[in-house]
């Protein structure tokens, strides 16, 4: 199982869905989160794999 931590709350999740599918599932925008695997950002499209650990951090944007 993979899992993601949203707003300090983790989730597992199950293999082979998508970082986007994860986030539409549970109501949330997935283009208002910046996903991170190790540091480094990946893809919304990204398919969860087993021991992944994906953080999303809420994006702010302004004017």
């Amino acid at each position: 199982m993979a899992e993601m931590v949203i707003k300090g709350e983790t989730i597992t999740v199950g293999d082979g869905m998508t970082i986007e599918d994860v986030m539409l599932s549970l109501g949330k925008h997935p283009d208002a989160f910046l996903y991170l695997l190790d540091g480094r950002p990946i893809p919304m499209t990204t398919h969860l794999t087993e021991n992944m650990k994906v953080d999303a951090l809420r994006v702010a944007s302004g004017g």
